[in-house]
């Protein structure tokens, strides 16, 4: 089960990630066709293709979310969250503003020296997305002081420069799992598959797919909505993922059908299989339609996730959010809390019946609910 796992799901998506943040990055790719354009007759048909491009490569990092361990978990993440660091901290937009004035006034600007909540596709968002150009630095900020005086071509352009650094950035930190992962590279495969070492194999994939829970229930849904204790007020919209792009619920499709994919390991032997053959045959199907009916719900969604938040904490909705979540088969309004609901069917079962039937254990931080 294991090595189908790595073989068949885990290191396809990171050669697929590999292989699309290249794209993104390249001298001929859309985000550069759009820095040629701006201020042109086709500025705005090229940044509408590089907008798409980004969320078609958000799909690719939004999968690999599915199974952080092995080299992305490597000094404290690093590799990750050069790529997106929205699990460990909300992006810095004034970091960001910084690194636009600091990389256009020097040759010996160094994207790698800036903090990994200023870079990868988080940032990438915010400078492509953002149609507000003005900075949002402090007045004391003496390098971002002239930024607003700029004409708007000239702002653009620096920003969209900058995109082009951090997506170099995050393709080469992608390049680096990839090949990490590899027989020929750093052989991590081998290492993971180790027969000597398969129990601990089974807990760091198990601690993997528990993002379910403590990255996408929590983090991209409960806390943002306020229905998790961690949103101390009615809700949390400055903890929205993808506000710019309103690409909150795409990023949580991307995340559940990884996480089916792993489960039932893509065409070969998955978790599905093991607990079927240890004759639970109802959890391993209620697995499986409980995360497919969340991926159907979030699909059909049509308010971004950002403004369902805002509403709910501008119009005090909170009570009727905490509603919708309780009652996740009825129909509700804020869709985002009836999807809060539909996560934690799944992770329910992760946290009961997977981890007594595989046989591991649960992942510190996803032992108590806090929703």
């Amino acid at each position: 089960m294991l090595a189908n796992l790595v073989d068949a799901v885990i290191v396809p998506n990171y050669e697929a990630l590999a292989q699309q943040t290249a794209d993104f990055a390249a001298a001929d790719s859309p985000l550069a066709t759009y820095c040629e354009a701006i201020g042109g007759d086709s500025e705005d048909a090229d940044l509408a293709t590089a907008r798409n491009s980004w969320r078609e490569t958000m799909a690719a990092v939004q999968a690999t979310e599915m199974h952080v361990f092995g080299p992305v978990a490597d000094n404290g993440e690093a590799l990750r969250k050069r790529i997106l660091s929205y699990s460990d901290a909300t992006l810095s937009t004034c970091g960001v503003d910084l690194s636009v004035v600091l990389a256009d006034e020097g040759e010996d600007f160094d994207i790698q020296t800036r903090s990994l909540n200023q870079r990868g596709y988080g940032a990438i968002e915010y400078l492509l997305f953002n149609d507000d150009l003005t900075h949002t630095c402090a007045p004391q900020v003496p390098d971002t002081a002239d930024w607003n005086d700029l004409g708007e071509t000239e702002r653009r352009t620096k920003r969209c420069e900058l995109a082009r650094l951090v997506a170099d950035d995050a393709a080469d930190a992608a390049a680096t799992t990839a090949e990490r992962w590899r027989t020929d590279g750093g052989d991590y495969r081998a290492e993971f598959l180790d027969p000597e070492a398969t129990g601990d194999a089974l807990q760091l994939l198990t601690d993997g797919i528990f993002a379910m829970d403590l990255l996408v229930k929590d983090r991209k849904l409960g806390i943002p909505t306020g229905i998790h204790d961690d949103c101390s007020t009615a809700a949390c919209p400055d903890l929205v993922e993808s506000p710019y792009a309103a690409n909150s619920f795409a990023n949580i499709r991307a995340n559940a059908a990884a996480f089916k994919t792993l489960f039932e390991g893509g065409d070969g032997f998955g978790f599905d299989d093991f607990i079927v053959n240890e004759e639970f045959a109802d959890v391993a199907e209620r697995f499986s339609t409980n995360t497919q009916a969340l991926i159907d719900y979030v699909a059909e969604i049509e308010t971004s996730l950002y403004d369902q938040v805002l509403d709910i904490e501008s119009a005090d909705r909170g009570t009727e959010c905490l509603n919708a979540f309780a009652a996740a088969d009825l129909q509700a309004e804020l869709s985002a809390c009836t999807a809060v609901g539909l996560v934690k069917r799944v992770t329910d079962d992760l946290k009961i019946d997977f981890v007594t039937i595989v046989g591991v254990t649960i992942p510190g931080g996803a032992q108590t609910d806090n929703d």
